[in-house]
């Protein structure tokens, strides 16, 4: 616990889960806006548009989580993190009354991705302990399960509602949303941060090369690394690229169909405190972790299988079922992932640990979108789903082999 940080009450906690929610609605309506505007701006599918995109992004987020052991240990974790997503609510907000006004979509979303990289890679390592802080002091899995469902529930109210309202709008109107919907958690982490004492030990930001040493040294870590990076590689590109996936199915609407796909990734993110809870009864945090991965890439191979079925007015339906399935799997990785890395790392080096993992998320992430935005525009949706499942089923199945054995492993 952090020193200074006190048991929080029932009602902050309510309202931190609350505020949350509405911010990661905001996200998700932001995400469909987005990637709407780069899918519909572009001459063909869109999958390379939105990838560069989003690569972007992701890359100045891994360069983000590099500073942000310096930054809170001059301010603090929750200040730091109240900034970020203020940060986040203007440059979303401006982003978007843009967009909506002009006809340069593709231009101005590339110009603004460095922007919004940077503060969301910033929110991406402190979220685990802002979480902790906030919800259960004592138990960073119990905060993140907790957690998990606030945003699963949002998460389905805002891809539904913003899908239906991007179709009938514009674009922009979903990359304002984001902006809109964060400002009230913005509001309230930023009077917390100057109503409580969040002292923090003073770190020297580490270099990259320090925190991927960091990771690469301790076995437990390395597993975890590796894990990660395969995961962001190869099978979680599938969950950022809902619009150009459908597209390159020729599914229409695009948003309203993005929207429901991306609610039942959320509608199986509710069900991941019961499946973590399930699983750390009969194994590690790790084994979990491989556990979970193998359920992502047999429900993926399913919806590869689905996309070549005439359902006609059902496929909809099926895949929304089918992704919800995913979401489960998905997150309850992540959830074990983030939980196992920080368990896994020295003693006062929790957050480095995550930030290390965080790093190599998304370096790894922005060469997976990378790959899937130009394999969905040469080799459509159903090869790419599935040679993306087959691949990590076989290096899930590599891996296992290997950390059972005790051998080093190495990529």
């Amino acid at each position: 616990m952090t020193t200074g940080q006190s048991v929080p009450s029932p009602q902050s906690t309510n309202i931190f889960l609350t505020l949350g929610g509405l911010a990661v609605a905001g996200t998700i309506i932001g995400q469909l806006g987005a990637t709407s505007a780069t899918t519909l701006a572009s001459d063909g599918n869109g999958g390379l548009e939105t990838g560069i995109f989003l690569s972007v992004m992701l890359a100045f987020a891994g360069i983000a989580t590099m500073s942000v052991n310096r930054l809170t240990s001059r301010w603090g974790r929750l200040r730091v993190f109240a900034l970020a997503q203020a940060a986040i609510a203007v440059s979303w907000s401006l982003v978007g009354l843009i967009e909506m006004f002009t006809t340069t979509s593709l231009l101005v979303l590339w110009l603004s991705a460095p922007v919004f990289g940077v503060f969301s890679g910033v929110t991406m390592v402190l979220t685990p302990f802002l979480a902790r802080q906030f919800i259960d002091p004592s138990s960073l899995d119990t905060s993140l399960a907790r957690r998990s469902v606030a945003v699963g529930i949002a998460t389905i109210v805002g891809a539904s509602l913003g899908g239906y309202i991007i179709h009938q709008t514009d674009p922009g109107v979903g990359i304002l949303a984001n902006g809109v919907l964060t400002s009230p958690l913005a509001i309230f982490l930023l009077r917390s941060s100057n109503q409580s004492i969040d002292v923090t030990a003073a770190a020297k930001s580490p270099t990259a090369r320090e925190l991927v040493t960091a990771l690469w040294s301790n076995a437990k870590l390395r597993s975890f690394a590796v894990l990660t990076v395969c995961s962001m590689v190869v099978t979680v590109p599938m969950f950022n690229m809902v619009v150009p996936l459908l597209n390159s199915i020729d599914h229409a609407p695009l948003p309203s169909g993005a929207g429901l796909m991306l609610a039942g990734f959320a509608g199986g993110r509710l069900l991941v405190p019961m499946t973590v809870k399930r699983i750390l009864r009969r194994q590690t945090e790790f084994g979990g972790a491989l556990s979970a991965s193998l359920g992502v890439t047999g429900f993926m191979l399913i919806f590869a299988a689905s996309t070549a079925l005439p359902f006609t007015q059902l496929d909809l339906v099926v895949w929304t079922i089918i992704c919800i399935c995913l979401g489960a799997s998905r997150f309850t990785v992540h959830t074990l992932v983030i939980a196992g890395g920080a368990h896994s790392a020295t003693p006062g080096g929790e957050q480095s640990g995550v930030a290390g993992l965080a790093l190599l998320a998304t370096v790894s992430l922005t060469i997976g979108t990378l790959l899937w935005g130009l394999s969905l525009d040469y080799l459509a949706a159903t090869a790419t789903v599935a040679i993306s499942a087959l691949t990590m089923t076989t290096l899930v199945v590599w891996l296992a082999f290997a950390v059972r054995r005790n051998r080093p492993v190495s990529t």
